[in-house]
């Protein structure tokens, strides 16, 4: 096999990716177009209907030549033009509405095709939740990403190692495709596991404003409007999450379910204890600050003991430091004036001889 047939057989590769990739764009797009044809005829039918009513009512007035060729009649039926605009804002309106949902259909049918799943695991979906990415637009932008980046990588990585022969050619393509593919969901998952880290920190302080709201006499549903509010900027990860359930919250959904979700994205044992707290107090009613204070205490006792064997593992990392880079200067500056002195008895020995 010679070069010419092997960069042929990588543009084709590529030409078969760029065309799967593009499918679903050209599809949408032609749903677009079909859309907009659909509402400009209904639109166009709807002003030959009124200006069909509109004549008989134009026949019946004798005078209506007359007082169209005056200003003043002039100036009554302009009002009736600016119709016309609102309608076409009204077309265009319901053809970018349906111009969307005709994508959002079409990425949940790629989605939840063999190929969508594969590429955009459930294991994937919740990542990106925990990194508060929800929706079809970033599950889609995800999978394109993972399958774009592996294919235009490898394809340069053979395009680059044309001379070196096919073997080479083909095993750079092969590791640079799973270095890009694999590269996607690391990095992904090393921002989930940073953000998760980031919710212990923030709960103490959630807890605390629990604490404080609810003994000024705000309820569950009040406490948290405020910290969304006045202090959605100081949790990065648990505000953002909190305003989330206060719109399904507002949408219908109930206030446990609401809550139980965060604790099933996060994984997080005192965070689940919290919000089971929580659901407690709004079902059943209640006093809640001492319990809050009492889990506080808790989570600080818990905090501190995460902080003392945090200290505890960097002192016997930093004892194998020390013995790598002071003991060689201690060696040098105790044993270093004995060896000089052997050294000159050894020489003044020699010169004696």
């Amino acid at each position: 096999m010679d070069r010419l047939t092997l960069i042929s057989l990588s543009l084709f590769a590529a030409a078969c990716g760029v065309a799967l990739l593009t499918l679903p764009l050209l599809r949408d797009w032609r749903q677009r177009r079909l859309a907009a044809r659909t509402i400009d005829a209904a639109l166009a039918r709807q002003r030959a209907a009124d200006a069909a009513q509109g004549a008989p009512a134009n026949a019946a007035q004798p005078n209506a030549g007359a007082a169209a060729a005056q200003p003043g009649a002039r100036g009554a039926a302009l009002p009736v033009q600016p119709g016309r605009p609102g309608a076409a804002a009204i077309g265009v309106q319901l053809g970018a509405q349906l111009g969307a949902h005709v994508g959002e259909r079409i990425d949940a049918h790629w989605l939840e095709s063999r190929l969508g799943r594969a590429v955009v695991t459930p294991e994937d979906q919740q990542l990106l939740e925990q990194c508060g990415w929800y929706g079809l637009n970033a599950r889609m932008l995800f999978g394109v990403l993972r399958l774009a980046l592996p294919l235009a990588l490898s394809l340069a990585a053979m395009l680059w190692h044309v001379g070196a022969g096919a073997a080479v050619m083909l095993a750079w393509g092969f590791g640079v495709f799973a270095v890009g593919y694999l590269a996607p969901k690391t990095l992904l998952r090393r921002h989930a596991t940073s953000r998760l880290r980031l919710v212990d920190d923030e709960l103490p302080v959630l807890i605390d404003m629990l604490r404080l709201l609810q003994g000024v006499g705000l309820s569950i549903d009040q406490s948290l409007q405020v910290i969304v509010a006045e202090f959605g900027s100081m949790l990065r990860v648990l505000g953002p999450e909190l305003a989330r359930a206060n719109q399904q919250f507002a949408s219908g959904r109930s206030r446990e379910q609401t809550l139980l979700r965060i604790g099933r994205l996060f994984d997080n044992e005192d965070l689940k204890g919290l919000i089971m707290l929580l659901t407690q107090v709004d079902r059943h009613g209640g006093a809640v600050q001492e319990p809050l204070r009492q889990f506080g205490l808790r989570l600080q006792e818990a905090r501190k003991a995460r902080l003392k064997d945090q200290i505890g593992r960097l002192t016997v990392k930093m004892t194998a430091v020390m013995v790598v880079s002071l003991l060689p200067v201690l060696l040098i500056i105790t044993a270093g004036p004995g060896f000089l002195g052997v050294i000159r008895m050894i020489k003044n020995m020699g010169a004696m001889q």
